[in-house]
């Protein structure tokens, strides 16, 4: 009897897990066009990230909900390179790996996965501890990365920058981060660079470990699980352009 009831019930469950999934709105950035040169040194100080708008708060992962801890972002780009920034709040700036392509997720860490094309479940993941550690990896499908030494981007830049020390310690107020993805390496991209209105997915997460632990995001996954494809917020090219006039 019990048997027959967990086969009546399993799909009911995983049904509604499915509805739930599709049920949660998913955000949607306009990505403006940047007209003059940024550095990657973790800075932000340039006009053209001060004009460029805000995506929409990060959350808790795992179910949505509100987070105190602020993290900001913005992506811009150019024919060469889409850039990603990231501003994090953080009391105690903490991360121990230097050596790329280390596990940095299970420290302190923000991530993009970006993915060109739906259709191909193809996507890039990137990773940068407040060290200035880079983790880069192509993925052929879900979970399924080419080993992570096999592919490095070669134009790939970043920086970060600390604002605080990287020690473990309390009284800090936050770290920056900036990176610049090549055109090049977006291999499944259906134009290098994108055309005015082509839509991409990516989501942003960012991993906390001291002084308590969170794993926040753009687009929640609602699972605890950053690999959630279609749950990929949706980014488009726009002909806007940063700095302001």
């Amino acid at each position: 009897m019990i048997a027959r009831l967990m086969m009546f019930l399993v799909p009911i469950c995983l049904c509604s897990l499915s509805i739930s999934l599709k049920s949660q709105t998913l955000p949607r950035y306009e990505v403006r066009r940047v007209t003059t040169k940024l550095t990657m040194d973790g800075q932000l100080n340039e006009r053209a990230w001060a004009d460029a708008p805000l995506l929409s708060a990060f959350v808790n992962n795992r179910d949505g909900s509100a987070t105190k801890l602020r993290t900001e972002a913005k992506i811009l780009y150019d024919q060469e390179f889409i850039y990603f920034a990231f501003r994090s709040d953080d009391t105690n700036v903490w991360s121990t790996m230097k050596k790329r392509d280390e596990h940095l997720w299970l420290e302190e860490v923000v991530e993009v996965f970006l993915q060109a094309d739906s259709s191909i479940p193809n996507y890039i993941e990137l990773e940068v501890n407040p060290l200035g550690t880079m983790l880069d990896i192509y993925l052929i499908n879900t979970r399924k990365p080419l080993h992570y030494e096999s592919w490095n981007s070669e134009k790939l830049r970043w920086g970060v920058s600390v604002d605080g020390t990287v020690d473990g310690k309390e009284n800090d107020r936050g770290w920056s981060c900036e990176i610049a993805l090549p055109f090049e390496d977006i291999a499944t991209a259906p134009h290098t660079p994108p055309l005015v209105g082509d839509k991409w997915r990516m989501n942003l997460y960012r991993v906390e470990k001291l002084p308590t632990s969170a794993e926040l995001a753009w687009s929640p996954t609602l699972q605890d699980d950053f690999h959630v494809l279609p749950r990929l917020g949706e980014i488009v090219f726009s002909d806007q352009t940063v700095p302001k006039p």
